[in-house]
This record gives C-alpha cells, structure tokens and sequence, in this order.
C-alpha cells in the first residue's frame, strides 16, 4: 500500500522536558522569594550569593528556552524529510543493504563494490539459517561496481554475500540491492521507506536513485 503513515510533527519528550524545567524553575523562584521573606535581620543573605542565584535562575531560563527552539527545529526538519521522501514513491533505488525479502519469483538487481581486482566474484544467496540456496561465478572482474542478477528464489528471507577472490585471498564486496519504494514511514528516528521485496529501511540507506 503506498502512502505516508505515522507522521507526528514535534517531539512529546521534548514537550515533557520543557514542562519539567518549567516546573524546576517555578519552584526555584519560589524557594527563593520565601528565602528572602525570612532571611534574618540581623545575618541577610550575602549579596554575591544572592546575584548567584539570581544567575541561576536566568541560566533555567535559558535552558527552558533552547530546549523549545530544538523542538521546533526538530519539527520542521522532520516534516521537510517526509515531504522529500514522498517524492521518492514509486521510483527505483538502491540501498546499501545484504538482505533481500522475495514476495514473488522474479528477477532481482544488485551490485557488488570491490577493491581489488578480483580473478573470481562469487555471489551466494543464503537462508537466514546459513544454507546455501543459490551461488553464480561473475568471472574475472576489475575493481569497482559489479552488476549481478539474482533469479528463481523462491518467497521468504535471504542474506546475500560478494566475495572477490584475487592471489587465494578471499575479499567481500560490499552489496547494494535495487527496489522500488511503495510508500513512506514516518518514526520518532526520522523517515523510513517501505520497499517491494526489502521491508522498510532507512531514508539514509538510500545510496542511489534509478538507475
């Protein structure tokens, strides 16, 4: 199902920590204002201790005042990053990711990046229980990104490994998987995009868009 879900602009734990300094500073002027009704006549308060605390209360104040413009800052940006990530609905990307959920049989895109040049690139599709269900030879390859084609696996999870093999030493490559977005998450660690046959990941995942 496309479509933004979850979207909840502004922080509540930012909202509560406010109103928990507010209340600290409520009960500081208050202790401070009884002080000064029954100092003693004849010992009063010292009056470097008295602009202490007066600096005291303008610092809570401070703080109760960037605590609310970072809610706010956090707000916005928020609602920016959703309202980019719903550009991305129905577009091909690429995802920086070795996991790969088959809905359907059907072809599957990703790409291997090496080092090194490599005699041999293996790419080997297992179950997430370790066996082995599918395995191809790329040949010989240079170094750099590595185009591979996954096909007939049948519905369920799988974790993808690129393995360089160059002098008998055995180097992993790392894997990006291609997938088209179908809609958008919004969570408290900012927006995640929903993927056909990835789940959702996210937005920072995102290493390319098309192809």
């Amino acid at each position: 199902m496309t479509g933004v879900s979850g979207v909840s602009p502004g922080s509540s734990s930012s909202q509560t920590n406010s109103r928990g300094l507010q209340v600290n500073q409520n009960q500081f002027i208050e202790l401070f204002i009884a002080q000064l009704k029954h100092q003693d006549p004849l010992a009063p308060t010292d009056t470097n201790q008295m602009l202490t605390q007066l600096s005291q209360i303008s610092s809570v104040e401070s703080l109760n005042s960037i605590d609310e413009r970072i809610g706010g800052l956090t707000s916005s940006l928020q609602q920016t990053q959703a309202l980019g990530a719903v550009g991305l609905v129905g577009k091909e990307v690429w995802v920086g990711s070795n996991s790969l959920t088959v809905d359907e049989t059907g072809e599957y895109s990703g790409q291997a990046e090496l080092q090194v040049n490599a005699s041999d690139v293996l790419i080997r599709v297992y179950t997430p229980d370790g066996t082995l269900v599918q395995s191809q030879s790329l040949g010989q390859q240079s170094a750099g990104v590595i185009p591979f084609t996954l096909d007939e696996l049948k519905p369920g999870q799988y974790i993808v490994t690129a393995t360089g093999v160059n002098d008998n030493v055995a180097y992993t490559g790392k894997l990006s998987m291609k997938s088209t977005v179908t809609g958008v998450n919004m969570t408290g660690a900012g927006a995640e995009l929903k993927l056909d046959g990835m789940g959702s990941v996210p937005l920072s995942s995102i290493s390319m868009i098309g192809d």
